[in-house]
């Protein structure tokens, strides 16, 4: 079990855990304690590490992948964050971007953001407009984003702090576009679905294709062939222990799909070709197409 820290400045408790093999960096994680401690066992731990004064702690569960369990976190806030030793420490949310961090972190972060702003309210503002100056994005509105640099290079910490910030602005989704333009002939975004959602039917009428590219987490995707055909349903997930399993997919453009997150975050690649405006896409009502 994962707990999810903050202090009264909004800082958070990490822990330094033993790099990945190549990498001579210590990875950023979540500090990890036994599953089902109580709150009386929290605050023990905390005691240890000279932190004091624990709110009521909360549990929650994140589902990252179909084939494993979830993964548990408890979040409470603190008074008296104390001095930490080594491994653990206190570190702003700007340094996490800058930070090689792992999982329990990046696919958190809805929860750390919101805990953060709950706790220094006005923080996500903030926050996002660092993370799009750091990153020499332009935003457009709460939820597109497009790279300005000519060769752009994404980490997973960029994509789980845009999903984080949509959501906290009240969206579900965020997208990242790394061309520069909706008139370009390429048209290459990371889609972010930082809650699990269903979108469609919805189709661009053309004889090009759309393509995903999955990095983390799982899609269904369903094609409305209608007819005799029908739906076809596709299942397109990343899974580092299973490499023979459908991590991307090609489908026809023209063709109604519909897709639907089944874990409790996904990003993917989409490609297609451009130009592109918003009004290409036709949307249908599922009884409408069957």
């Amino acid at each position: 079990m994962f707990v999810l820290t903050t202090d009264k400045s909004g800082r958070i408790l990490v822990e330094h855990v033993a790099p990945r093999s190549g990498s001579s960096e210590n990875l950023v994680a979540l500090p990890n304690v036994e599953n089902n401690c109580s709150q009386t066992q929290l605050e023990n731990w905390m005691k240890k590490h000279s932190i004091t004064q624990v709110s009521q702690a909360k549990t929650f569960s994140l589902l990252t992948s179909t084939d494993l369990p979830s993964t548990d976190y408890m979040s409470c806030s603190v008074d008296n964050a104390g001095s930490p030793k080594f491994p653990y420490e206190w570190v702003s949310v700007e340094i996490l971007w800058r930070k090689n961090i792992d999982n329990s972190i990046a696919v958190a972060m809805n929860q750390v953001i919101g805990q953060v702003e709950k706790t220094t309210p006005g923080s996500l503002e903030k926050l996002e407009q660092s993370l799009v100056k750091n990153f020499d994005l332009n935003k457009v509105n709460t939820r597109v984003f497009f790279a300005k640099s000519e060769t752009v290079e994404v980490t997973e910490s960029l994509i789980s702090f845009l999903g984080a910030f949509s959501v906290g602005n009240g969206q579900q989704t965020a997208r990242l576009c790394m061309h520069h333009s909706q008139s370009q002939v390429i048209q290459e975004m990371l889609m972010i679905h930082a809650v699990p959602i269903s979108t469609g039917p919805l189709r661009q009428n053309n004889d090009s294709s759309v393509s995903y590219h999955m990095m983390r987490g799982a899609l269904e995707i369903t094609l409305h062939h209608g007819g005799t055909v029908g739906d076809v349903v596709h299942h397109v997930e990343r899974r580092a222990d299973q490499p023979s399993s459908p991590s991307s997919i090609r489908v026809p453009a023209r063709v109604f799909r519909t897709i639907r997150t089944i874990t409790d975050s996904a990003v993917f690649i989409e490609v297609q070709s451009g130009p592109f405006s918003d009004s290409d896409t036709e949307w249908r009502a599922i009884e409408d197409i069957r």
